[in-house]
């Protein structure tokens, strides 16, 4: 676990295997708080897929991902996904080796404005010196207001795409890639 922060009682504790249920339960309850309007049917289809627990139990096996809970006073309020080598396809000049990836980082809307985000954050560049990369990068919906957030935090736009799925309402689909030089 990592230490917690005092001002705000914020840590990370790295999330198992065994765990795969939980984080499903999660995964779902924080999702629908902030991303069931991008979708024709609720975000029903992409929760199937994406957040069910063997679809979890696999990415939580890949050796080059790691999740992590995010706890407020000892309270699971989230969870964060990293990529350790990671390459963003857009910009192929960017390789593995230089860069970490934030894959996922979803925070329950009550703790949105009490800097538990930006403490996340904080500890993804921590994360990705003690590897020695010089970049983080993370894709975000363009529609979404967390693009504020990351601009405060120190990324910028670097590249944008569309994201294939049909059952995802058109306005909705656009991305952005964005990094952080460390």
């Amino acid at each position: 676990m990592d230490v917690v922060d005092k001002a705000i009682g914020v840590s990370l504790e790295k999330i198992g295997v065994h765990e795969a249920a939980e984080l499903s339960v999660v995964c779902r309850e924080i999702y629908a708080q902030h991303y069931l309007h991008l979708w024709f049917d609720a975000g029903e289809w992409y929760q199937q897929t994406r957040y069910n627990a063997a679809t979890l139990a696999t990415e939580l096996a890949e050796p080059n991902a790691e999740f992590y809970w995010v706890l407020l006073e000892s309270q699971k309020v989230g969870y964060l996904k990293i990529v350790l080598h990671a390459t963003p396809p857009e910009l192929p000049g960017y390789t593995a080796n230089k860069a970490l990836e934030v894959e996922r980082i979803y925070l329950d809307q009550k703790v949105t404005g009490m800097g538990v985000g930006r403490y996340v954050m904080d500890w993804v560049d921590r994360a990705a010196q003690r590897l020695k990369k010089h970049y983080v990068f993370l894709y975000s919906m363009d529609s979404s207001e967390a693009v504020k957030f990351y601009e405060k935090v120190g990324y910028q736009k670097a590249a944008t795409k569309r994201l294939p799925f049909e059952q995802m309402k058109p306005e909705y689909r656009g991305m952005y890639l964005m990094i952080k030089e460390l």
